[in-house]
């Protein structure tokens, strides 16, 4: 989930977006488009399917051969967040790629932004793309969306894996809440593309692909960041959908990463006063007993479940800070599951 800057005034994010402790930006009313020049440079085709009247999602498609690993993204992302994760699959897998509904180039209906509404965009898409059994990779509040998927459609799923995504979301604004804010996105920050993704670095460690600052940000010709392309409400409406995960119902192998819940996660901890630090402190260890918790509930809920715990400097997006070690332990563990099942040429998974 990428964290919204701050354009002309600053906002708490709740809820999920707590979870990248950072902060959202109001936007002014101009709309203007990021400069024709640039051009996502990433291999693949881009594409929509309707999954309902009146909305239809991007579908970024890597090629390759093998069977379907379908990425979902954060809240406030979009598919091209995997642009340079992705690819790497491709020797052994279908690789693909879902903006959800209201985020970048996906439609922005007024409703269906609850839970069940959203996997079943994720059924329908994957229908019409005449895949499965597929294997989801989700990163963040995509866990949801993976945990209900695999329940709902078990047939339908040979494997998950979590990117910092196992969580029960509908608890985490009581544990984030009182953590110190990010420092606020200043007029040079929001001065170009490359000007806000240094921003994101610098303030949260966090190395945002060109390409989805691009996709989820407006940009006027000359480079300035006017407005982010989602609708305020949203990120409320999704939020107010997230549930408790029901990992027992989920019957495939689940492989989830965790980054350590620690000041690491506030890559600013660095730059603030001694005081306020020593007043977060508490909050942090409050943190630490409940990523524990959440581990935890994962390991005694998923039947076949495994976790990664990140080392030491791992933040939320570890498919970005930890990209070597993530990539080599979810491929030794796709590689080890069984075969999957042949379909009938045409066939529409069940």
């Amino acid at each position: 989930m990428t964290p919204r800057p701050v354009v002309t005034r600053g906002a708490a994010l709740g809820a999920a977006l707590v979870l990248a402790a950072c902060a959202r930006g109001g936007r002014p009313p101009e709309r203007a488009h990021a400069p024709a020049a640039w051009q996502d440079t990433s291999p693949h085709r881009v594409s929509f399917v309707a999954v309902a009247p009146g909305v239809k999602l991007e579908v970024l498609d890597w090629g390759g051969s093998g069977p379907p690993l379908v990425f979902l993204s954060g809240l406030d992302d979009v598919a091209h967040g995997f642009d340079a994760f992705a690819p790497q699959f491709t020797d052994r897998f279908h690789v693909l790629a879902i903006t959800r509904r209201g985020y970048g180039a996906s439609s922005q209906p007024a409703t269906g932004y609850d839970l069940a509404t959203r996997v079943a965009d994720d059924a329908a898409a994957l229908a019409i793309l005449h895949l499965g059994p597929v294997i989801l990779v989700g990163h963040s509040i995509a866990g949801d969306e993976l945990t209900a998927f695999a329940a709902r459609y078990p047939a339908r799923v040979r494997a998950l894996v979590y990117f910092d995504a196992a969580y029960d979301h509908s608890t985490i604004t009581a544990v984030w809440n009182g953590l110190p804010p990010a420092p606020p996105l200043t007029a040079a920050d929001s001065g170009s593309p490359a000007a806000v993704q240094a921003y994101y670095l610098r303030t949260f460690g966090m190395r945002i692909p060109r390409a989805q600052l691009r996709a989820i940000m407006v940009f006027a010709p000359g480079g300035k960041l006017l407005k982010n392309v989602t609708p305020d409400f949203v990120d409320a409406e999704l939020l107010r959908g997230v549930g408790h995960p029901d990992y027992a119902a989920v019957r495939a192998p689940a492989l989830a990463f965790y980054a350590p819940c620690d000041s690491g996660r506030l890559a600013y901890w660095s730059g603030l006063p001694d005081s306020a630090k020593a007043a977060a402190r508490p909050r942090l260890m409050k943190l630490a007993l409940w990523c524990a918790r959440q581990r935890e509930a994962f390991l005694k809920g998923v039947r076949h479940g495994r976790i990664v715990l990140l080392p030491e400097g791992a933040n939320h997006y570890v498919f970005y800070s930890n990209e070597v070690q993530v990539a080599a332990d979810m491929r030794a563990f796709l590689e080890a599951l069984p075969p999957g099942r042949p379909r009938a040429p045409g066939a529409l998974p069940g």
